[in-house]
């Protein structure tokens, strides 16, 4: 859930003008004078904290509480809280967890005797506290609570320290040299050491690159799944701070206090620079508009907090390629109805994947690159007496060669009138378009002249395997939806029958082996499992949840539901419950828009909580509950339908208690009233499946 009181504050993400601009060009020209310079910020999309000396503000002047001189601070990213490093005036350093609402209510202190706090940083998930001392150890914790979880001996004291967003990795650094720790085993995967400071690092979105800015001007980008370096990018001025883009194919770096560059990654010769004539810009951060799906910068200077918006960025097309990919090729992999198992081997198989993928990346590319062949500028190149090739030239892509024997030259005196059919595209590793096929009609001489390099290797070898899952993987998981449709199919036949439910409920499984890579680098396959159901409207009172009820046991859909999943898990699927194995359970709850005009009861059966990280609409946020306030708006109420699932699960599903289990609530609160808004669903991410 956004921070829409922020954002209303200071005019951001407001749907009305101000001063006769649009709500984009307030975004895009919108700089808040703020009463004293941002030593230091965080923000939570467009909602933004910063400090200055021993105070923290929000942007719009208010000030959250004064504590002791601040060094850094740090958003909870489920928006309940900040944490702040501090010192005293003995300079011993502690850290103070503190409410965002409330008038910045402390919650807590962490500090040791005669041992000085070092770094701070919250897991992207907000369901850890990291904190270096200087002892060089880090101890990390439950926010919310001074609950130890473990600590770690480093070999540095931490100045700084980021989670990845896979919470895989903590990265504590402190001059010179930075320390990747793998969280799950409690090591350093990699340490990196530098000649030059280090002055910021960053992952990327996903996880998949660590970002690292040093003060000779250089940025190092690694991957994550071996630490080698990727990328390097130079010429960075001083290199002050980074962020990168949400897919990771631009940067953007503090050149200076007055400059900031955006930068191509896979082409660093295309860069822009946004410019600042105040001076003061110390750090920035990028985000992306609900409204348009734009990117904007954040950044401070002299007195002000900046907003600008980021135009030009083309998207990753290799990401956007191997995303589309995969789901064709998985639906493609599919057995048909009706289809017997041996038709289905002859067609689905090493050989016919291959040819599968190649023709699947060509009509995706060409459907990306829509138009690019019109826009470019097209010229008659050299000719090759040797091979008898003729180029041609393009502005925006690489160039193609025609076989054009020697007395057909004069018919291509220029290129203007060309013909160019049946295209087709491909992606090539530095995100750029290339013609792979194209008939081209030459109207001076009547003749068709086929350029054809359809046989180039495709992307996805080009690629590691590392996105991309065994076919008899794919095979098993295509067999196994099949049994779990088989179970769901006899258990609503006999529930019916029975007439404990009608026709009108709908409920739909799902498996998937999904390609992924451990936190040591190992290429791994996760595999979901995913159960939801629908009810017929005029059905929902009967089958369903009726309004303002979250017990599981008061809707015979969900009940229905859970009792296939209960079947799969003792049956075919026991399997996947291994012993020490980790599994990952995302619970969803929904709600309508009903008005809740008085609190309803809750009977605190499923437990109290406050400011308990969920996603609400797909965005981390938080939420509370408990028997004192009941259940005052849909948002509970949705959470408290999730919360029934997952006791349910608890209770009714022993072999779960022999593996990690890590659940993850999910809230939609529907913008219309109705009982078919009134749902649960479950999915299981069983972590490195033993297949």
């Amino acid at each position: 859930m956004k921070p829409n009181y922020l954002l209303l504050s200071f005019f951001v993400l407001c749907a009305v003008c101000v001063n006769g601009q649009t709500q984009n060009e307030v975004l895009t020209l919108r700089t808040v004078k703020q009463d004293v310079y941002p030593a230091g910020l965080d923000n939570y999309y467009f909602g933004v904290i910063y400090y200055n000396g021993t105070d923290v503000y929000a942007i719009n002047r208010y000030k959250i509480c004064s504590v002791d001189s601040i060094d850094d601070l740090k958003i909870n990213p489920s928006y309940t809280s900040f944490a702040t490093l501090e010192h005293n005036k003995k300079g011993q350093k502690h850290v103070g967890v503190y409410r965002l609402k409330d008038g910045g209510r402390e919650l807590m202190t962490i500090k040791r005797k005669d041992v000085s706090t070092s770094a701070i940083a919250y897991s992207r998930d907000a369901k850890q506290l990291a904190v270096g001392f200087a002892d060089k150890s880090i101890s990390v914790y439950k926010p919310m609570k001074k609950e130890l979880i473990t600590t770690y001996s480093s070999q540095l004291v931490p100045t700084k320290m980021r989670y990845s967003d896979n919470n895989y990795f903590l990265a504590a650094a402190d001059q010179h040299q930075i320390e990747i720790w793998n969280i799950e085993r409690a090591n350093v995967r990699k340490t990196f050491t530098y000649s030059s400071a280090i002055n910021d690092f960053v992952f990327t979105q996903g996880s998949t690159h660590l970002q690292v800015l040093t003060a000779d001007g250089i940025l190092h980008i690694y991957d994550t799944k071996d630490f080698t370096e990727t990328y390097t990018v130079d010429d960075l001025g001083n290199a002050v701070a980074c962020w990168p883009n949400k897919d990771g194919k631009y940067v953007s770096v503090v050149n200076s206090d007055k400059r900031i560059s955006v930068i191509n990654i896979l082409d660093p010769t295309e860069r822009q620079f946004i410019y600042d004539v105040n001076g003061g810009v110390s750090t920035l951060r990028m985000v992306y508009s609900d409204i348009d799906n734009q990117p904007y910068l954040i950044f401070p200077d002299v007195n002000n907090i900046v907003f600008r918006q980021v135009a030009g960025l083309k998207p990753f097309y290799n990401k956007m390629m191997t995303t589309m990919l995969n789901e064709r090729l998985n639906q493609w992999m599919k057995q048909m109805p009706a289809e017997t198992l041996e038709a289905y081997h002859d067609r689905v198989n090493e050989t016919t994947r291959e040819i599968a993928v190649r023709k699947i990346e060509r009509d995706i590319a060409t459907r990306m690159a829509t138009g690019l062949l019109g826009s470019s500028e097209i010229t008659v190149g050299n000719y090759n007496t040797s091979t008898g090739s003729l180029a041609l030239h393009f502005n925006s892509m690489p160039d193609i060669y025609l076989n054009v024997p020697v007395d057909e030259l004069n018919s291509f005196e220029g290129a203007g009138n060309l013909e160019f059919r049946n295209v087709k595209y491909g992606l090539n590793p530095d995100d750029k378009f290339e013609l792979i096929y194209a008939e081209v009609f030459n109207p001076t001489n009547g003749k068709t002249y086929v350029f054809d390099n359809l046989d180039r290797q495709s992307l996805s070898r080009m690629q590691d395997d590392s996105n991309f899952v065994p076919l008899e993987i794919i095979q098993r998981s295509n067999m196994e939806e099949t049994a779990l449709v088989n179970i769901k199919e006899n258990v609503i036949s006999l529930a019916q029958q029975n007439q404990v439910i009608s026709d009108k409920t709908h409920i739909s499984v799902k498996t998937e082996a999904v390609p992924a890579v451990n936190a040591d680098g190992e290429k791994i396959v996760n595999y979901n499992v995913g159960f939801t159901y629908e009810v017929d409207e005029e059905f929902s009172a009967r089958d369903d949840f009726k309004p303002g009820h979250y017990h599981t046991d008061e809707s015979k859909a969900a009940m229905l539901m859970l009792q296939i999943m209960k079947q799969a898990f003792q049956k075919d699927f026991a399997k996947y419950m291994v012993e020490g194995k980790r599994v990952k359970i995302i619970v969803k709850g929904t709600a309508d828009a009903s008005l809740i005009n008085r609190a309803l009861s809750y009977d605190g059966k499923y437990g109290e909580f406050e400011g308990e990280p969920v996603y609400k609409n797909k965005e981390l946020s938080n939420i509370s509950l408990d028997r004192k306030g009941g259940i005052a708006d849909n948002d509970q109420l949705a959470f408290a339908r999730a919360l029934g699932v997952q006791n349910w699960i608890e209770h009714e599903i022993s072999d779960f208690s022999k593996m990690g289990r890590d659940y993850e609530y999910h809230i939609e609160v529907s913008e219309e009233e109705g009982s078919k808004y009134r749902r649960i669903s479950v999915q299981y991410t069983f972590i490195d499946a033993q297949f």
